[in-house]
């Protein structure tokens, strides 16, 4: 015991205080669950008062031994009633229960651990301790009042570091930050992977970043890394036709990516649950996937597993503070008029719930649908706290780069115009005119 208390003394003190102040009672139940409890005895007499409390029936020594049903749980009672805790105290109580029973269920996970047969069964219970480390219960509850408080206090703060992923004006218009869900969709070879890796380094340079790849090796991302950061073709570092200067430009690039927090991991025939193990153990701050429909998982079918999968990542973003950015392949390009439309958000492929979990959802496909070495059109289809937008990237796909390009004209003189109109808007309503007594050389009237 790490706090000196038992956890018997500590469920006797948080019963007998809810039993001599019942007030308190709400604050107990949002801070424990029967689990953290003994079975038997305690257990019962905590249900006991929570269901009473829910019914909005008096909780006192009398009401919890009618509820119980049994006269034999008198004695418990008195015997808690003696070791209460005082209301000042309580919450502190329930906190200490609830470390003891998380550090009991760690050293048993790890018990079973030292004792696996095989590296995949210790796997599992590492996955398992690694849950059991994250495991938090909490719930927030804000008035109206707290929240206009705390919304002015806010804007007197220095803004929020959202993400930034290396496009000025993807960056304006997306605010990501750790907890949220983004999914990044494309057709096949469409170049998902390229503009991710791109992403990776632009994130490493501010946060800890895990790359989880399930289709391509680490080394060959390296290589497309590589190939990225020195401007050097990706076709002469495979066939090692590099001169004096690729040698060059490629040990900057080295030295650069030896200074990004970045990592890759080789995930084929990870579960949702193993890619979380790892980065709470590695400390990732932001997690990328490539891509999604690959992770395994059960499911009676494959719209249930990927259901399963999207909802997985979300939660993990959500629980434990961290943004993932996972890459998702869309359904196959339907054709209208003999083309390829461009895709929307329906077009997920295998699950609606894709769309529904994403904080915000980006689409990759080539600008001309019947050139796949033409630019790209990168599309925010969702964005729950900012605007949608297109953008186009121009494609340079022997040195793995993208690069934001300077809209078309006829956009150019669009957003002049809803630049006009936003300033009229904004401005006075009606031009004001004013009368100069006299004549004014140089004019025509």
């Amino acid at each position: 015991m790490g706090t000196g208390y038992s956890i018997q003394s500590l469920e006797h003190g948080i019963l007998g205080g809810m039993l001599r102040t019942p007030e308190c009672v709400g604050e107990v139940v949002a801070a424990v669950t029967p689990e953290d409890f003994s079975e038997g005895v305690n257990r019962v007499l905590f249900e006991a008062i929570s269901a009473l409390h829910f019914a909005g029936e008096p909780v006192d020594p009398v009401t919890v031994l009618r509820k119980t049903g049994d006269d034999g749980y008198g004695v418990a009672i008195r015997d808690v009633m003696e070791q209460y805790a005082v209301p000042a105290n309580i919450l502190y109580y329930c906190q200490l229960l609830r470390q003891e029973r998380q550090l009991g269920a760690i050293q048993e996970e790890a018990f079973f651990a030292a004792g696996s047969a095989t590296v995949e069964e210790a796997a599992e219970h590492i996955a398992k301790l690694n849950g059991l480390m994250a495991r938090r219960r909490s719930t927030e509850v804000l008035s109206a009042s707290d929240a206009a408080l705390d919304f002015i206090a806010r804007q007197d703060a220095p803004p929020p570091e959202y993400l930034t992923f290396g496009f000025p004006a993807l960056d304006k218009a997306l605010y990501v930050e750790p907890g949220d869900f983004v999914v990044v969709g494309g057709y096949a070879s469409a170049g998902k992977t390229m503009l991710s890796v791109q992403f990776a380094v632009a994130l490493a340079k501010r946060h800890r970043v895990g790359y989880f790849s399930l289709e391509t090796s680490p080394r060959k991302l390296t290589d497309r890394l590589i190939s990225h950061l020195a401007g050097v073709p990706l076709p002469r570092i495979k066939t090692r036709a590099l001169n004096a200067g690729d040698w060059d430009a490629l040990a900057r690039a080295s030295a650069e990516l030896s200074e990004l927090s970045l990592d890759f991991i080789d995930a084929g025939g990870m579960t949702v649950g193993d890619i979380q193990a790892v980065a709470l153990q590695r400390r990732y701050e932001v997690v990328l996937v490539d891509y999604l429909q690959l992770i395994s998982d059960r499911g009676s079918g494959r719209y249930e597993q990927v259901t399963n999968i999207s909802q997985g990542l979300h939660t993990m973003a959500r629980k434990n503070g961290v943004a993932v950015i996972a890459l998702a392949q869309l359904r196959r390009a339907e054709r209208v008029n003999g083309r390829p439309r461009p895709p929307t958000m329906a077009d997920f492929r295998e699950s609606g719930q894709i769309e529904q979990d994403a904080d915000a959802a980006l689409l990759l496909y080539p600008s001309d649908p019947n050139d796949n070495s033409s630019d790209r059109i990168l599309k925010v289809g969702k964005n729950k706290e900012g605007e949608r937008l297109k953008l186009t990237l121009s494609f340079d796909g022997a040195r793995q780069t993208f690069r934001e390009a300077p809209p078309p004209a006829g956009e150019q003189y669009r957003e002049l115009q809803r630049a006009i109109r936003a300033a009229g808007r904004d401005g006075p309503q009606q031009a004001a005119l004013t009368e100069v007594a006299g004549e004014i050389p140089g004019l025509p009237f």
